[in-house]
């Protein structure tokens, strides 16, 4: 059969079947990959959880300090002499009104007799004096004296008795040279060198024969941020400003106390302020010039405590990854009062009792399934260090 010219070099339309059976290929495959989607979903991705609860959360400023004794002194001889025997050891504890030393007094027993005698002296010729006033007086009264004899008896009358005043005066200052020749402890504490031995030739006000330190209790001076004064002034007020003293290295907390002194000014040269606190100190941890860390509270906020390391920051601020019932985790923004030793207090986005992603963070979304490894149970309040 010849094909007319005009057909020739046309391709001949589709026919209905194929155009079904393309249809069908196509629902096919379409069903064979969300099949295979669902054989190949991934398995729960595992991470560790902390359940969180409600507890108090101290705010700290941090700085470092030195241990500063509240009482040193010392001691120096208030009398001239020798040194005739000593009653105290080096290093040892002694208490106020110990006894410490003895000097020589046989110079100061002499003073002291002789201001005696010459008060006795001038005691009775005041004895005479008087009864020549008596005497002048009844004379007088018959006129067989002048006035004038009488008024120079009764001015005599009263230069005795102002020397013996005088005399008085320096008999009690023999008898406070002679106490001053035995040394005793003017407060409790530990003594430190002396370089005085038996035989030494002490002067008054100018050999240090001792230093002694009180130990307990003690106290920490040490710096904080001026701009932070009004906190530090309103925790003073409210009787929260608790202070530890720690090692330098962090490893050891030494003592606890309470802040009792804040300077009257910022120093203007750095922008801190310094501050005193007091530690009781039986236990001896604290000895003075030791450089010490401290941790000054100056708030304690209630609220939902949660590690630190469970709240991510995003461009939009923190959040968390807090665990559903189905196994998937919500992605939850949180906002903070502040952190302290990796502990956060949530003012908003968390409540007691939730389940928070601290470990694995990083490989999940919202929304992720996830397979909680190690969940640590308990309040996490109970391991923040809050103090009394």
């Amino acid at each position: 059969m010849t094909v007319p010219n005009r057909l020739r070099g046309r391709r001949a339309p589709p026919g209905r079947s194929g155009i079904v059976v393309l249809v069908l290929c196509s629902v096919l495959f379409l069903a064979g990959t969300v099949r295979a989607a669902e054989l190949v979903r991934l398995p729960p991705i595992p991470v560790n959880t902390v359940r969180v609860s409600s507890g108090r959360l101290p705010k700290i400023i941090a700085g470092i300090g030195t241990v500063t004794p509240l009482k040193s002194v010392t001691v120096r001889p208030r009398t001239s002499a020798q040194v005739e025997s000593i009653g105290f050891e080096e290093g040892r504890f002694v208490s106020k009104g110990d006894f410490l030393m003895q000097l020589d007094t046989r110079e100061l027993e002499l003073a002291l007799r002789s201001v005696t005698a010459k008060k006795d002296q001038d005691e009775a010729q005041l004895v005479a004096a008087r009864r020549d006033v008596e005497r002048y007086g009844s004379l007088a009264a018959r006129t067989f004296v002048s006035p004038q004899a009488i008024d120079q008896k009764v001015a005599l009358s009263r230069q005795l008795e102002a020397a013996v005043a005088g005399d008085d005066a320096a008999v009690g200052n023999a008898q406070t040279q002679l106490r001053y020749a035995t040394v005793i402890a003017p407060i409790a504490g530990v003594m430190g060198f002396t370089t005085v031995n038996v035989g030494a030739l002490v002067t008054a006000g100018s050999t240090d024969i001792v230093t002694i330190t009180q130990l307990d209790p003690i106290a920490v001076v040490f710096v904080a941020p001026g701009d932070r004064f009004e906190e530090i002034r309103e925790a003073l007020k409210t009787d929260i400003a608790v202070v530890e003293a720690w090692s330098t290295d962090g490893a050891r907390r030494l003592a606890l106390g309470k802040l009792t002194l804040m300077d009257n000014f910022v120093d203007p040269a750095n922008g801190s302020i310094k501050l005193r606190a007091t530690f009781e100190n039986t236990a001896g941890m604290l000895w003075p010039g030791l450089p010490v860390a401290t941790r000054l509270t100056v708030a304690v906020r209630d609220g939902v405590i949660v590690p630190d390391k469970g709240l991510p920051r995003s461009a939009s601020g923190l959040f968390a990854y807090v665990l559903q019932a189905d196994g998937t985790v919500h992605r939850q923004v949180v906002t903070t009062a502040f952190v302290r030793s990796g502990f956060a207090s949530v003012a908003t986005g968390l409540s007691d009792g939730d389940q928070v992603v601290t470990d694995g963070a990083s490989r999940i979304t919202d929304g992720s399934t996830v397979m909680p490894t190690d969940t640590t149970q308990g309040r996490t309040a109970d391991r923040v260090e809050t103090g009394p």
